[in-house]
């Protein structure tokens, strides 16, 4: 039965069956957070690595967003089947090689583990979320935080399994494993999510802008050329910075203030629960409040996180570190679910797989901020960490006043584009 036969029951159910298998691809997907986990054993066998092994993290995020506006225009020339086949392909291969290659040099982690990983990662997110979130022209947001769940929490469920697993077998083989499991469960969904009827918001039941499929000539802008995203990227490319510096070395952090690698590993794992829990949350929020106050309120935790962690590493608090750690994650999971909600309310289901793959390339220019960060004042886990976070924190204040202006500009866009779809 094609998707326009469906009965309302048939899509209620379809959607939900679709969302909790695209939670359970993108829990998998999510290993890619996993890094301070996989990056103790490797530096472990390859000394030399250790002072370059965060930038690798970097890198794959930087692939990670970049690579989903090629996956956008793959959609648009073939379909979201073809290109999630194409990212298992990239995610699986690129664990493969990293195992193998490792030993050629730390050029080979940046390039397998940073490059093909991240990239097909970065794909087969942006392609299951533009799959899925059609099924949910009603509830956006909680369908957003609900995938992204799955994405966020994974260093504490598979993260905490590599790790133990990392005891009884080489980290190799754990990386082989990955790469299976991972384009087994990818090439599955691939075949088993099909697009959600054009209609559907019709056949739902739902009125107002929900059900319209007309594009409003506001939305239909280009999203480079409207004043609103720019000031969204400020704000969503402060807090993911802010939330990518604590997640690439949470692990070796709490090594730093005396704590054992068993309980860091632990640590990275609540930091995953934290970001998985807040995407629903701040979903829901944004579904029920809008995204202003979605910002504000990650702006401000970001201040706060901040501080603390400078606070944290120069006076050597180990508890206050680690109730930091975990709540950075909150501001961090704000902007992956903000970047699908915005990307549909703003500018329509129209284009949506290409303008959310530029809403997240702020993962990219936050990305680049570590990176220089890192390479003026070293990694945040040693003598600059209270400097780097301080800094953080007053980037995060930019971040709050931002919000203001923003939330001014994009009100009066969609009061436009309301008026031109009455």
């Amino acid at each position: 039965m094609s998707p326009t036969e469906l009965s309302v029951s048939q899509i209620k159910g379809k959607r939900i069956f679709y969302l909790v298998f695209a939670t359970i691809t993108l829990l998998v997907l999510g290993l890619i957070y996993a890094w301070s986990i996989f990056a103790a054993p490797i530096g472990a066998n390859y000394e030399s690595y250790k002072p370059l092994l965060p930038q690798v993290f970097q890198v794959s995020m930087f692939a990670f967003c970049l690579s989903a506006l090629g996956g956008a225009q793959l959609i648009k020339k073939t379909s979201a089947k073809l290109t999630i086949i194409v990212a298992a392909i990239l995610m699986a291969v690129g664990f493969v090689l990293t195992a193998y290659g490792a030993g050629m040099g730390v050029w080979a982690l940046f390039i397998f583990y940073g490059i093909f990983a991240g990239s097909g990662c970065g794909i087969a997110y942006n392609a299951i979320i533009s799959l899925v979130n059609p099924w949910f022209p009603d509830r956006i947001g909680f369908c957003s935080g609900v995938q992204m769940m799955g994405f966020g929490i994974s260093s504490l469920v598979f993260g905490s399994v590599a790790n133990a697993m990392f005891g009884i077998m080489d980290w190799t083989a754990v990386f082989i494993i990955i790469a299976i499991v991972a384009f087994i469960i990818m090439v599955v969904l691939a075949f088993t999510v099909k697009p959600a009827p054009k209609d559907i918001a019709q056949k739902l039941g739902l009125s107002g802008a929900a059900a319209t499929t007309k594009q409003s000539s506001t939305q239909q802008q280009g999203i480079l050329t409207t004043r609103v995203f720019w000031l969204y990227s400020v704000w969503a490319t402060i807090v993911i910075a802010c939330g990518l510096t604590l997640i690439g070395t949470a692990g070796q952090g709490a090594t730093l203030l005396g704590f054992d690698a068993g309980f860091a590993a632990l640590l990275v794992g609540l930091v995953s629960t934290m970001n998985g829990i807040g995407r629903i949350i701040n979903g829901s929020i944004f579904d029920k409040a809008g995204l202003l106050p979605v910002m504000l309120i990650a702006a401000a935790f970001a201040i706060g996180t901040m501080i603390c962690l400078a606070a944290a590493l120069a006076l050597s608090i180990g508890f206050l570190y680690v109730v930091a750690a975990i709540l950075v994650a909150f501001p961090y999971s704000a902007v992956p679910v903000m970047a699908s909600a915005y990307a549909r309310q703003r500018y329509g289901a129209a284009g949506f797989a290409k303008n959310l793959g530029i809403a997240n390339c702020n993962i990219a220019s936050a990305a680049v901020i570590n990176i220089v960060i890192v390479a003026v004042l070293g990694s945040p886990a040693a003598a600059n960490g209270p400097i780097i976070y301080g800094l953080l924190a007053g980037l995060a204040v930019v971040a709050f006043l931002v919000s203001f202006v923003f939330g001014k500009v994009y009100k009066n866009d969609l009061t436009t584009i309301a008026k031109e779809l009455e």
